[in-house]
């Protein structure tokens, strides 16, 4: 799998960094604008929704060699996309739609994924197509994700007295166990 990070996505932000490392041998991360060159750009699945992208169950497996996944922000990825014609001859796929369970604030709504949130739906569904049944095998991308959102749960629900935003009270990103609220 090739990740293009756009370049003002910060490292320590980025979900993306969690493939790498699960997955080094398997992740190649590039700074936009330096992506590899593709001598065969229609062989290679761009994870991007659109009117054009298609359900991995609708792509025939011996079509692609490599999966490529744009990490960003949604206008960030947009950009990226429209600017280089080489990711255009890609094929694009999209993943079922899910909510996300990221604990950072965003502005859109609740079904844009965090990158590892949609890098591991994006397997977890090539598991279930091409490997069927799915096994788990890809079940660990989301081990740092997981790892970092219960260390955040856990900060807030111990310090019922530290703060963070009204939206993040509205979006329930916060579990308390006994369903109290600060």
């Amino acid at each position: 799998m090739c990740k293009i990070k756009h370049q003002k996505e910060l490292d320590g932000k980025s979900t993306a960094i969690h493939a790498k490392i699960i997955a080094e041998d398997d992740v190649d991360i590039y700074t936009y604008p330096n992506i590899p060159e593709y001598k065969q750009p229609e062989r290679t699945l761009l994870l991007f929704p659109g009117p054009d992208a298609k359900k991995l169950s609708d792509i025939p497996r011996k079509s692609f060699d490599r999966i490529v996944v744009i990490d960003g922000t949604w206008i960030q990825a947009k950009q990226i996309t429209n600017n280089t014609p080489i990711l255009q001859k890609m094929q694009r796929v999209t993943i079922a739609p899910r909510k996300t369970h990221f604990w950072r604030f965003q502005q859109v709504d609740d079904f844009h994924l965090a990158t590892i949130e949609a890098i591991y739906y994006l397997y977890r569904e090539f598991g279930q197509t091409y490997e069927a049944p799915y096994n788990g095998s890809y079940d660990n991308l989301l081990f740092y994700y997981k790892f970092f959102y219960n260390l955040i749960q856990k900060r807030y629900q111990s310090e019922k007295t530290a703060k963070f935003s009204h939206r993040h009270q509205q979006k329930d990103y916060i579990k308390y166990s006994d369903k109290e609220s600060t």
